[in-house]
């Protein structure tokens, strides 16, 4: 019930066109084997690459509720983006998100796209940051480590953390068992400290409980860079579309991931 409803009210609403986003120099729609993406080019030239995964609780969203977002962080970072349309839980559940988002950067890797990338990035926002996360550790355990990772609001992990407060211990959870349900996932839990992390950039709203994820990953590895906005509340690059000041926090976080890898 609360999926469909989700998927009914937000959905929508996140997919309307935004006359805000920038206009870019292409944009396609491909299949990495079996996944739907979408590639962003800024420009002809550009080579870089943010392979990019949506948020939406596992459970929603798609490439229309992200396009403006998209657009912003392609025109805004000059790189590339590549927008990964993985399946969606409750149909498809652990590992489905995970192996789609693994198939769609070993398909960029693998001469799928029109170009050759110069540096290749695993990004995402909210649930996204997640898959992100999972993708640049299996690349890292396959020996073809990704040279970043660009995470935005990030829940990085399912598995409750002990210090969350109450309400957020119960998001992980519906998200754990709409997902996966009972069983064991490695993917799901805080990593470890000695996590082989490519260097990261990670930018937190100071009003969103994920912010907490945030902090335990500056906290474990030397490879972060945090950008905060202490006034921004979870999904401020959506809201980019409909607030001036989501807009301004949008373009100095995409400043800032600029700067990182510059």
């Amino acid at each position: 019930m609360l999926v469909r409803l989700i998927r009914e009210r937000l959905d929508p609403w996140l997919a309307r066109p935004d006359p805000t986003a920038p206009a870019l120099h292409a944009v396609s729609d491909h299949l990495a084997g079996s996944v739907p993406v979408r590639l962003y080019r800024p420009g002809p030239e550009a080579r870089d690459l943010l392979v990019f995964l949506h948020g939406g609780g596992l459970v929603s969203s798609s490439l229309a509720t992200h396009d403006g977002v998209c657009r912003r962080l392609a025109a805004g970072t000059g790189f590339n983006l590549l927008a990964v349309d993985y399946r969606l839980a409750p149909e498809a559940t652990y590992p489905a998100a995970h192996d789609d988002a693994h198939a769609a950067i070993a398909w960029a890797a693998g001469g799928g796209l029109p170009f050759a990338p110069r540096r290749m990035l695993a990004g995402g926002d909210s649930a996204g940051g997640l898959l992100a996360l999972g993708a640049a550790l299996r690349r890292a355990r396959e020996g073809a480590a990704l040279d970043g990772l660009a995470l935005f609001y990030p829940l990085l992990a399912l598995d409750p953390v002990e210090t969350d407060p109450a309400l957020f211990r119960i998001a992980r959870r519906w998200m754990r068992r709409t997902y996966v349900g009972r069983g064991e996932a490695e993917e799901l839990a805080f990593p470890a400290p000695e996590a082989a992390l490519p260097r990261t950039f990670i930018a937190s709203g100071g009003r969103d409980p994920t912010r907490l994820d945030a902090k335990r990953l500056v906290a474990s590895s030397p490879a972060v860079v945090e950008h905060v906005e202490p006034r921004a509340t979870h999904g401020f690059l959506n809201l980019a579309a409909v607030s001036p000041l989501a807009r301004e926090q949008a373009d100095r976080t995409i400043a800032a991931l600029r700067a990182a890898f510059a």
